[in-house]
Protein backbone atom coordinates (compact mmCIF):
# COMPACT_ATOMS: atom_id res chain seq x y z
CA UNK A 1 0.00 0.00 0.00
CA UNK A 2 2.16 3.69 -0.84
CA UNK A 3 1.85 6.16 1.40
CA UNK A 4 -0.41 8.44 -0.31
CA UNK A 5 -3.28 5.81 0.06
CA UNK A 6 -2.73 5.14 3.75
CA UNK A 7 -3.27 8.84 4.16
CA UNK A 8 -5.93 9.67 1.82
CA UNK A 9 -7.74 6.65 2.96
CA UNK A 10 -8.14 7.58 6.24
CA UNK A 11 -9.20 11.13 5.51
CA UNK A 12 -11.90 10.13 2.55
CA UNK A 13 -13.22 7.44 5.84
CA UNK A 14 -13.09 10.21 8.25
CA UNK A 15 -14.81 13.02 5.75
CA UNK A 16 -17.97 10.10 4.94
CA UNK A 17 -18.25 9.27 9.22
CA UNK A 18 -18.50 13.23 9.92
CA UNK A 19 -21.30 13.44 6.86
CA UNK A 20 -23.44 10.78 7.91
CA UNK A 21 -23.62 11.94 11.25
CA UNK A 22 -25.24 15.09 10.04
CA UNK A 23 -29.11 14.30 10.62
CA UNK A 24 -31.64 16.38 9.14
CA UNK A 25 -34.44 17.39 11.28
CA UNK A 26 -38.05 16.16 9.88
CA UNK A 27 -40.07 19.37 8.50
CA UNK A 28 -42.53 20.61 9.82
CA UNK A 29 -46.17 19.67 8.73
CA UNK A 30 -47.70 22.38 7.38
CA UNK A 31 -52.01 22.07 7.59
CA UNK A 32 -53.89 23.51 4.11
CA UNK A 33 -58.06 23.48 4.25
CA UNK A 34 -59.27 21.83 0.96
CA UNK A 35 -62.48 22.13 -0.46
CA UNK A 36 -63.50 19.51 -3.42
CA UNK A 37 -65.22 16.96 -4.60
CA UNK A 38 -64.44 12.67 -4.69
CA UNK A 39 -64.16 11.71 -8.16
CA UNK A 40 -62.64 8.16 -7.72
CA UNK A 41 -61.25 5.94 -4.53
CA UNK A 42 -58.57 3.61 -5.34
CA UNK A 43 -59.03 1.24 -2.03
CA UNK A 44 -55.64 -0.86 -3.10
CA UNK A 45 -53.42 2.45 -1.76
CA UNK A 46 -55.84 4.01 -0.03
CA UNK A 47 -55.97 6.94 -3.08
CA UNK A 48 -59.19 9.50 -3.60
CA UNK A 49 -59.50 11.57 -6.57
CA UNK A 50 -60.26 15.22 -5.71
CA UNK A 51 -61.27 17.79 -7.88
CA UNK A 52 -60.32 20.56 -5.65
CA UNK A 53 -60.05 24.55 -4.65
CA UNK A 54 -57.09 26.45 -4.57
CA UNK A 55 -54.96 25.18 -1.47
CA UNK A 56 -53.76 28.32 0.44
CA UNK A 57 -50.41 28.90 -1.16
CA UNK A 58 -49.30 25.08 -1.57
CA UNK A 59 -51.14 24.47 -4.92
CA UNK A 60 -53.64 26.11 -7.05
CA UNK A 61 -57.36 24.14 -8.57
CA UNK A 62 -56.64 21.05 -9.98
CA UNK A 63 -57.74 17.33 -9.78
CA UNK A 64 -54.74 14.69 -8.34
CA UNK A 65 -54.89 11.63 -6.06
CA UNK A 66 -54.58 12.39 -2.12
CA UNK A 67 -53.49 9.39 0.03
CA UNK A 68 -55.96 9.57 3.28
CA UNK A 69 -53.81 7.45 6.27
CA UNK A 70 -57.15 6.82 8.73
CA UNK A 71 -59.03 3.35 7.45
CA UNK A 72 -62.31 4.99 8.68
CA UNK A 73 -61.63 8.05 6.85
CA UNK A 74 -61.33 6.15 3.51
CA UNK A 75 -63.98 3.76 4.11
CA UNK A 76 -66.64 6.33 4.85
CA UNK A 77 -65.76 8.47 1.06
CA UNK A 78 -67.90 7.81 -1.63
CA UNK A 79 -67.45 9.06 -4.98
CA UNK A 80 -69.65 12.13 -6.00
CA UNK A 81 -69.15 13.45 -2.40
CA UNK A 82 -68.18 17.19 -2.27
CA UNK A 83 -65.98 17.14 0.76
CA UNK A 84 -63.97 19.66 3.53
CA UNK A 85 -60.94 18.10 4.53
CA UNK A 86 -57.47 19.24 6.03
CA UNK A 87 -54.36 18.40 3.94
CA UNK A 88 -50.67 17.60 5.55
CA UNK A 89 -47.88 19.11 4.16
CA UNK A 90 -44.81 17.67 4.95
CA UNK A 91 -41.79 18.33 2.56
CA UNK A 92 -42.71 15.98 -0.32
CA UNK A 93 -45.19 14.54 1.15
CA UNK A 94 -48.80 15.23 1.58
CA UNK A 95 -52.20 13.29 2.82
CA UNK A 96 -55.46 14.17 3.71
CA UNK A 97 -57.35 14.20 7.32
CA UNK A 98 -60.15 14.99 9.14
CA UNK A 99 -62.41 14.58 6.36
CA UNK A 100 -66.22 16.04 6.42
CA UNK A 101 -69.41 16.03 3.82
CA UNK A 102 -69.63 19.81 3.18
CA UNK A 103 -73.09 20.29 4.05
CA UNK A 104 -75.43 21.96 2.20
CA UNK A 105 -73.85 22.66 -0.86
Amino acid sequence: MSARYKICLPLFVLTLAGCTKEIKKAEPVKQYALHGEVLELESKDKLAKIKHEKIGDWMGAMTMEFPVKDDKEFSDLKVGEKIDATVNVQGLNYWVTDIHTQQGK
